[in-house]
């Protein structure tokens, strides 16, 4: 494994994460930005002890002094930053200032060590020690601490004693606290799945709530029809002997006017001569 392509591995790595937290500013994701904080510790915290193991020591031993220590100095500002973030949570007011500040200063970092130290770092090993430091790089970063320990010695020997101890405990942590991050989900998703079973079910009530207004108002309008029809038919059956006796007396009545009728022509009929008689007398 190449070392310095390990290492440059990790720096994209840091740079991806610091581009996600922008992102996430920029739309007011809080839950996200604390979750990408926490990658963040994790990863510079064990980058950071990799290179304090191995690849300092070697620089240093193929007589890079001062880069190193501004390095080291670097290193030990990253840390105290990552102690404090690591303690925050993203609704603190200072977070995301933080983070940006933090994102500047190992943005510059990575620049300088990658265009002056790396380089540097090829040239001072043999082909079979840059081999094996790669290797060594890769076993190291399995087993660095997870967490900033800004206190703790950062240069050899104290510092491999000292990881190896803060790696324990910080992992020891990182089980509770990933624990706790499932069981936070679990929970979360257990509500979000109570909410849309709820809108489901109301949906379905407020549906099946439409659907029997609308069969009510169906069945109170085909009463309506069926009054009204009903309403009309016994209208209907009253109204005949009614009419049916007007039929009668109209009848009654015509007969009667007839027979008058004929009395008053039989009368006239009468008379007629008896006018006739006295007309000649005259």
């Amino acid at each position: 494994m190449d070392p310095i392509q390990l290492i440059q591995k990790d720096h994209r790595a840091v740079e991806a994460l610091f581009r996600a937290f922008e992102r996430a500013a920029r739309d007011g994701q809080d839950g996200e930005e604390g979750r990408i904080v926490h990658e963040l510790v994790r990863e510079l915290s064990m980058h950071g002890a990799m290179e304090e193991e191995l690849v300092y020591p070697a620089l240093r031993a193929a007589g890079v002094e001062d880069d190193v220590l501004r390095a080291l100095e670097e290193h030990h500002a990253t840390k105290l930053t990552l102690f404090e973030l690591d303690t925050l949570g993203p609704n603190a007011e200072r977070f995301e200032a933080k983070v940006r500040v933090l994102a500047a200063e190992v943005r510059n970092h990575v620049e300088r060590e990658e265009r002056e130290l790396l380089p540097r770092l090829r040239r001072a090993l043999d082909p079979e020690r840059y081999r094996n430091l790669g290797s060594a790089l890769a076993d190291a970063k399995r087993a660095a601490p997870t967490r900033p320990h800004p206190q703790a010695p950062d240069t050899p020997p104290g510092n491999v004693v000292a990881n190896a101890l803060a790696a324990f405990v910080d992992r020891a942590r990182d089980l509770v606290r990933d624990a706790m991050g499932v069981m936070r989900m679990l929970v979360g998703r257990a509500g979000q799945q109570g909410a849309q079973v709820a809108r489901f079910t109301m949906g379905r009530a407020e549906a099946r709530s439409r659907e029997v207004l609308g069969e009510a108002a169906q069945r109170g309008r085909e009463a309506v029809r069926r009054g009204r029809a009903r309403a009309i038919e016994e209208a209907g059956v009253r109204a005949g002997p009614a009419l049916e006796q007007g039929g009668r007396r109209g009848e009654e009545a015509a007969r009667r006017v007839r027979q008058a009728g004929r009395k008053v022509t039989r009368a006239a009929a009468r008379a007629q001569p008896a006018a006739e008689h006295r007309e000649t007398l005259h």
